[in-house]
């Protein structure tokens, strides 16, 4: 199996994300940076908020990673008023 770059893919999901709200009428970049720069502050406290054990599950951090992304994708499917 090959090896698959997790932090390319997830910038690039949120590239794809922002770009639906760009198409959408909301600001792509703002939109761009709004749900990806969350995502690594939020890993970096999950062991001081969770614990080491709780925040080393794989369930957690995925969790974790895909909060602000899936958030950002039904905002960015809503029309802009």
């Amino acid at each position: 199996m090959e090896f698959v770059n997790l932090p390319l893919v997830f910038l690039v999901g949120c590239a794809l994300i922002a770009l639906l709200a760009k198409k959408n009428g909301y600001s792509w970049y703002l939109f761009f940076f709004a749900i990806a720069v969350p995502a690594p502050l939020l890993l970096l406290a999950l062991p001081h908020v969770l614990g080491v054990e709780a925040a080393s599950l794989t369930s957690v951090r995925l969790g974790t990673v895909l909060l602000f992304p899936l958030a950002g994708l039904l905002l960015a499917m809503r029309g802009k008023r």
